[in-house]
């Protein structure tokens, strides 16, 4: 048997010679993944993983079905079974022990309603407010342990942190409130931040226990063209409390990998500083040259080949030519996860991922 695809990318993370550079490519949902699958005759989701050429598969711990597995029949069966997650009759939509829902029915990630909405007038409302239990870990932990059983000697798994901190607090309140709440309330925020991040912290602690071999933490920090936040309110705010689910991690020795869409180069130093290992998912409004040439040495760099205009609307050719620059520009002297740089929506045509997958090959075969 070949080596183990998750070993691979712990040695290119630890920055060990390796003899290729490992990929992943995901999707926003199941239906299209399969639709991208029988375009090249295959009808299994397993067999198409290997097709891609995938190194590394994300589950979810319970609470998190509802807003990032939800296309699983099995998972969400065990979710709703578990009374965890419940299904409003009314409107159809799920809802999460955050008290957030989303339709079951849906292609991406959105949130209806804010349970904490409202809390500027009335931050009283916060002293009710309950995170998630976290007395049944077995419960929680269930699902993410039966993937990590079944594909544990093939792929490097990883719990999924998306949803963290920041999203999560504005998920509960709304953005735009939110916001409000950081310039004028910032006691209020933090409170609010606090209750999560320590909910966070012993989700971290369990994924260790669990045996995991990598940390995960989310949250989209940033738009096309700037930080979403200055990086004085990072600094003060949100960095803190995203060291403390890093320390977890890294108290045990495994290496911390963070998702955040958007630009957020302000932010890298400060991340290096408290300990990331791999930036997720390195989008196109951050110059990758840059990023390479400043960070390279502290950092592995997972994502790169755009997403929003390249795979949706360009050729094959100009797929294959552009990823290749990115991996030239990202995986010089190793450092380098091959994938792009968001999941695959509803917009790419099926060619183009083939496209994708035959300029990944043409690299491994050809350039490492």
């Amino acid at each position: 048997m070949e080596k183990n695809k998750g070993q691979l990318v712990l040695d290119v993370i630890a920055r060990k010679n390796t003899s290729y550079l490992p990929s992943v490519i995901n999707f926003a949902n199941l239906a299209k993944k399969m639709e991208c699958a029988r375009h090249v005759g295959i009808d299994n989701e397993d067999d198409f993983d290997r097709y891609l050429g995938n190194h590394i598969k994300f589950t979810v711990q319970l609470d998190d079905v509802a807003s990032h597995d939800w296309t699983d029949p099995y998972k969400l069966e065990v979710a709703l079974a578990s009374g965890r997650t419940r299904l409003n009759t009314e409107t159809g939509r799920l809802i999460d022990p955050w008290g957030l829902q989303f339709n079951p029915n849906a292609t991406s990630y959105f949130n209806y309603g804010h349970p904490l909405a409202g809390i500027e007038e009335n931050p009283g409302i916060l002293e009710t407010y309950q995170s998630p239990s976290l007395i049944d870990m077995d419960l929680l932990f269930g699902v993410a342990v039966e993937d990590l059983k079944k594909y544990g000697d093939e792929y490097l798994m990883y719990v999924s942190g998306y949803n963290g901190i920041w999203e999560k607090a504005y998920d509960l309140v709304g953005i735009e409130e939110f916001m409000y709440l950081l310039a004028t309330e910032t006691a209020t925020a933090e409170k609010l931040m606090d209750l999560i991040t320590d909910y966070k912290v012993e989700i971290a602690r369990e994924t260790i226990r669990r045996g995991f071999k990598i940390g995960h933490h989310g949250d989209d920090l940033g738009t096309q063209i700037s930080t979403l936040i200055s990086e004085e309110m990072f600094v003060t705010l949100l960095k803190p409390r995203i060291k403390r689910i890093f320390d977890v991690y890294k108290s045990s020795g495994i290496p911390v990998q963070m998702h955040s869409c958007g630009y957020i180069t302000p932010f890298i130093p400060h991340l290096i500083e408290i300990g990331l290992d791999v930036l997720e998912p390195v989008q196109p409004c951050m110059d990758i040259s840059f990023l390479k040439r400043e960070y390279g040495k502290d950092l592995t760099f997972y994502g790169g080949i755009d997403t929003q205009d390249l795979l949706a609307f360009r050729s094959p050719q100009e797929i294959r030519t552009e990823t290749l620059r990115t991996i030239d520009i990202l995986g010089s002297g190793g450092g380098y996860i091959c994938a792009p740089a968001q999941e695959i929506m509803d917009n790419v045509p099926p060619e183009n991922v083939a496209a994708v997958v035959a300029a990944l090959r043409e690299a491994r075969d050809n350039r490492f």
